[in-house]
């Protein structure tokens, strides 16, 4: 084979798969999104009846998200968003064992931005402003304390987000993605104690989260 026949040959193909690659990539409009993933809290700093310097450990745990979007051009992207996480409580100072359970019910406002290119895969980051309940239960105590110091109660403050990550188009209607993201609250949470007196206080929320999603765009 000559070389300008195998370049033409080349030249050919790249014409062919160009086209592919365009379409692949995620269309403009609206879209929804649903992701699962793994969820872990950080050591914490609180203060627990006027004891100042606690840290809190905590165990893995899990979250939820559906999100409500519409992408621009030029590769933004704005979305509602809707996400629960759960995690267990370990022990406070990596000393006397607790038990309970942590949820976090977050509703944010996010702006993302595509880094769009000539394949399916798009690399994004982004971030988001907007609110995190926080709820603690399923009799949150130290349980060798007796008796025990219930602190089941539940605050609402202002939240944060940054989210990164990267997105694989398989249809320009769907795209598959993972991203890794850190959420956290403005201020500090506060629970009081079932026992008069005693109570947490100066709880910074904040957590680490890798989700898988899967995103379904209604444009063209």
């Amino acid at each position: 084979m000559h070389k300008s026949q195998m370049i033409a040959g080349l030249l050919a193909a790249a014409g062919l798969l160009a086209p592919g690659a365009a379409q692949a990539q995620s269309a403009l409009g609206p879209y929804i999104s649903l992701g699962l993933g793994l969820d872990k809290i950080p050591d914490r700093f609180l203060t627990i009846s006027g004891r100042t310097g606690v840290t809190s450990q905590w165990k893995p745990g899990w979250g939820g998200l559906a999100a409500v979007g519409y992408k621009w051009f030029f590769g933004l992207r704005t979305e509602a968003e809707y996400s629960g996480r759960v995690s267990w409580v370990r022990t406070f100072n990596n000393a006397n064992p607790w038990v309970g359970t942590a949820w976090d019910n977050s509703v944010m406002f996010n702006g993302l931005y595509d880094f769009e290119n000539e394949t399916p895969i798009t690399p994004f980051i982004g971030g988001g402003i907007g609110l995190n309940q926080i709820q603690w239960g399923n009799n949150y105590r130290v349980p060798t304390q007796n008796p025990p110091t219930i602190y089941d109660s539940e605050s609402i403050r202002g939240g944060w987000q940054g989210i990164a990550g990267v997105s694989w188009a398989v249809t320009p209607q769907i795209a598959l993605g993972v991203d890794g993201r850190i959420k956290g609250a403005f201020g500090h949470f506060n629970f009081p104690g079932s026992v008069a007196g005693r109570s947490i206080t100066g709880f910074s929320y904040e957590t680490r989260s890798v989700f898988f999603t899967v995103r379904y765009s209604f444009g063209g």
